[in-house]
This record gives structure tokens, C-alpha cells and sequence, in this order.
């Protein structure tokens, strides 16, 4: 089974998006968001190949998966049975924004 590894890109990003929860007073949401987004993520150690291919991109190996409305793009690498979470994103600000670096 893969293993998964958060990019220090994606990590900032999901904690960004958990404080703009918190400071505008949904804190219970960002706990939900939080666990919600982890578990989607964790899944991906059992089905890498669930999320579609991001369809700005057209790799087999870059996919996506959705979170209520954020995109989470990961790389699937079989050499390192690695699935690498690249960046978590609303899904109303474009593919262009991500830096594209696996840190």
C-alpha cells in the first residue's frame, strides 16, 4: 500500500484555509473541514487512482479529488509507492495559482 506525504505547499494552503475559518467564526466547520479532508486524503492510501485526472493537466499520474468545494491534487508515483499531495484549493481560483514544486 502507498504511503502519502503532504507537501509543505499543500499543508500551508489547508492551514490557511482552517484560519479564515476560524477568524470568520466557523471553528466548528474548520474541525469538520479538517477531519473531512484528512480522510479523503488517507483514502488515497487504499485507492490512488480514485480522483479524476485534473483536466488542465491530462497526466495519468496528477490527479484530483474534491472536498465540498476544494480541489486536492496529488501525484501518484509508483517507483516510490508514494501518493504526494501537491496542493488543496478552492476550486474557484485556478490550476495557474499552484506554484507546481513538489517541496
Amino acid at each position: 500500500m502507498p504511503r502519502v506525504r503532504i507537501t509543505e505547499q499543500a499543508q500551508s494552503e489547508l492551514d490557511a484555509i482552517l484560519e479564515y475559518y476560524e477568524r470568520v467564526g466557523a471553528g466548528d466547520f474548520a474541525e469538520v473541514f479538517e477531519e473531512q479532508v484528512i480522510a479523503k486524503i488517507r483514502k488515497l492510501e487504499r485507492f490512488p487512482r480514485m480522483g479524476r485526472v485534473v483536466p488542465e493537466i491530462r497526466d495519468d499520474a496528477i490527479r484530483e479529488v474534491l472536498y465540498r468545494n476544494h480541489r486536492i491534487v496529488y501525484v501518484v508515483d509508483r517507483e516510490e509507492e508514494e501518493i504526494v499531495v501537491l496542493t488543496i484549493f478552492h476550486a474557484s481560483r485556478p490550476l495557474g495559482d499552484w506554484g507546481g514544486s513538489e517541496e
